[in-house]
């Protein structure tokens, strides 16, 4: 199912939006990492923007509970319009994050997709070690982020972030975002991690587009 045709009826949805939806919805492996995620599990989405992972984690397994934050609120009111469109989904929860984007509680899986780099090196080591504590043993934490050396297509893939949040397209509400993204190379972040105590392993995770790696990690 296309997740992204939910926005198609939302009154004042503008044309670019569906349309960068629906790229998005076929560009992104949605399924895919939602599949690594334990069909019962108590999932916090970190910087959820329109939605469409969350809604993939909510509906694929009905007995996950989801809660799924960002600091765009026009992002969220999206969201919970799609989200809230047809029968609604009873298992998902959206919500304007104020403060520190990771929420406090408890939960089995947290993701983290195309989210650190808008945050300064040690902000990311606070909401990994965060993030890291919010976890069970055994518990999963998603990471997906464009590798710094991948290439021409990374290099591209770059550019487009720093346009997207100097436009204010993907709205930051971080000094660190507006002037300078924090990328890592591949290696970088399995330090970083592997730094953190997560085991982990990591995989290529996008379109031939894209130079995304996903970072499949687990508290021991």
């Amino acid at each position: 199912m296309n997740l992204a045709s939910r926005y198609n009826a939302i009154p004042g949805i503008s044309l670019g939006t569906k349309i960068f939806l629906h790229l998005r919805w076929w560009l992104t492996p949605y399924a895919r990492m939602a599949a690594y995620v334990p069909k019962t599990a108590k999932v916090l989405d970190v910087g959820c923007g329109h939605g469409l992972l969350a809604m993939e984690l909510a509906l694929s397994a009905p007995q996950r509970t989801v809660m799924a934050t960002d600091h765009d609120v026009a992002r969220i009111k999206l969201a919970k319009q799609a989200a809230d469109s047809g029968k609604g989904i009873a298992n998902l929860q959206f919500a304007v994050s104020s403060g520190s984007p990771v929420v406090d509680g408890t939960f089995d899986a947290i993701m983290m997709i195309d989210f650190l780099h808008y945050f300064s090196p040690q902000q990311q080591d606070e909401m990994i070690a965060k993030a890291y504590a919010q976890l069970p043993a055994g518990g999963l934490f998603l990471a997906r982020e464009v590798n710094q050396q991948g290439g021409l297509i990374s290099k591209l893939n770059q550019l487009y972030e720093k346009l997207a949040t100097t436009i204010g397209f993907t709205q930051s509400n971080t000094v660190q975002a507006k002037e300078n993204l924090s990328f890592k190379s591949q290696s970088g972040w399995e330090a970083k991690l592997a730094e953190h105590g997560f085991k982990f392993r990591s995989e290529p995770c996008s379109s031939p587009i894209f130079a995304d790696i996903l970072y499949i990690c687990q508290k021991p």
